[in-house]
């Protein structure tokens, strides 16, 4: 689904035509236009997707070395980045309290580690050089709808390939509408928002399954202890899950 397709399909839930929306007394195009951005960022928003999925590669310089911090990129999300490299090696995430405190009292470390402050990636310097290659992998900000072409988030590569998220986007921006000045119908709004939650709901159930079968190796967070440490015959192990 376009853009275009999407407040066409808001107009046709408010019962107007969008053929005829220059001349329309109560909505204007740049309504529908805002209700459908709205609509969209609150779906895109729902939960972590796997198409809002986005990286970023750069050049330590001399001064990224000194200050021993780099710029957050602009287009990733504060608090999303899941996983920091430089030069290959994979940097652990700290606490950016932690993390200075423990540098002033190991200034020599070197360990792999990072922490994040104020829109600032801090890393390890001792561990870094200049021209070395940083890798960031997080979570991509909402990209506003503005011309007819653009995709909405659900069509993540074509207009042809769409899931039902989509339909979620313009149920929300509706529910926008009907809770407005202009419909005043916070009731209805509800009803419609609950439609989506329902969609994305789904879609995040079936994102999550398939999540389920991939295994982490060698990260604490995946390692749980063996609860059961002798079966029915007195010697097999079961209940480890230590990958």
């Amino acid at each position: 689904m376009v853009n275009l397709e999407a407040k066409k399909a808001l107009a046709k839930k408010l019962n107007i035509s969008y053929a005829d929306i220059a001349y329309n007394d109560l909505f204007t195009d740049e309504d529908l236009q805002y209700y459908v951005n709205q609509g969209a960022m609150q779906a895109y928003d729902y939960t972590f997707w796997d198409f809002a999925e986005h990286s970023k590669t750069a050049t330590l310089g001399a001064g990224d070395i000194t200050n021993g911090y780099v710029a957050y990129p602009q287009d990733i999300l504060p608090s999303s980045i899941y996983y920091l490299t430089i030069n290959g090696q994979e940097f652990t995430k700290k606490n950016f309290a932690s993390f200075k405190k423990w540098f002033q009292d190991n200034p020599t470390d070197q360990g792999l580690y990072w922490a994040e402050f104020k829109r600032l990636l801090f890393f390890n310097k001792n561990m870094a050089s200049a021209g070395q290659v940083i890798d960031i992998y997080g979570r991509r900000g909402f990209r506003q709808l503005s011309g007819d072409n653009d995709l909405l988030p659900f069509s993540p590569d074509t207009d042809n390939e769409e899931s039902s998220g989509n339909e979620a986007c313009v149920l929300f921006a509706y529910a926008e509408i009907l809770a407005s000045e202009k419909k005043k119908n916070p009731q209805q709004a509800e009803v419609e928002i609950k439609k989506a939650r329902a969609i994305l709901d789904l879609l995040a159930s079936q994102q999550n399954q398939g999540h389920a079968i991939e295994q982490s190796k060698n990260r604490p967070m995946f390692d749980v202890p063996n609860l059961f440490p002798t079966g029915v015959n007195g010697n097999a192990s079961i209940g480890t899950f230590n990958y």
